[in-house]
């Protein structure tokens, strides 16, 4: 069943603020929260930022899509959330906006930039965001993340890597172990 676009609006600022309540949707902003369990993943050997060829794009994808699903769950029904600056968006990035507009919002740096979020109603499916995924891991998105309708939990890439939010930290300390090769060696864990 469809949803209009106010209900779309509606539901998806109820169930945020079920999970998250006062907190803004963007993965940076979220992982500043010291309260909330994370834990951040490499989208490519030692740390490097960039695919530059096929064969790191597969390794980005493939990653993406294990922890999409580890996050998420498959087949799960999600909000996706796609960030964009009120000022223009930067003319390197590709990935067009779908769904509605949701809010406005100041983010937490000095010059307090606004920034528009526009979430649209999803089903996680393996191999259906590809396009997208490697757009962000190029740097050609805005913030982009996808939170499941059941759980809360949040699956947040960036280019560089992937940002989760699972519901505890158990489960931060369960993924660390199931794919500790992906792992930051940076302290903070960024």
């Amino acid at each position: 069943m469809s949803m209009s676009d106010s209900e779309a609006i509606e539901a998806f600022a109820r169930e945020w603020a079920a999970f998250y309540a006062d907190r803004k949707p963007m993965g940076w902003m979220l992982r500043q929260d010291k309260s909330l369990p994370w834990i951040r993943f490499h989208s490519l050997p030692g740390s490097k930022r960039y695919p530059e060829d096929h064969n790191e794009e597969a390794i980005v994808l493939q990653r993406a899509r294990v922890l999409g699903k580890a996050i998420l769950g498959g087949n799960a029904d999600c909000w996706q959330v796609q960030c964009r600056p009120k000022e223009p968006n930067p003319p390197y990035w590709s990935v067009p906006v779908t769904g509605v507009e949701s809010s406005t919002f100041a983010d937490d740096e000095e010059d307090g930039g606004l920034w528009t979020a526009y979430v649209s109603s999803i089903t996680w499916r393996r191999n259906e965001l590809d396009a997208t995924l490697l757009a962000i891991a190029d740097d050609r998105s805005g913030p982009t993340l996808w939170v499941s309708r059941k759980t809360g939990k949040i699956f947040a890439p960036y280019d560089g890597g992937f940002d989760l939010f699972p519901a505890s930290m158990n489960e931060v300390a369960r993924l660390k172990a199931d794919h500790e090769d992906w792992l930051s060696s940076h302290p903070d864990g960024l």
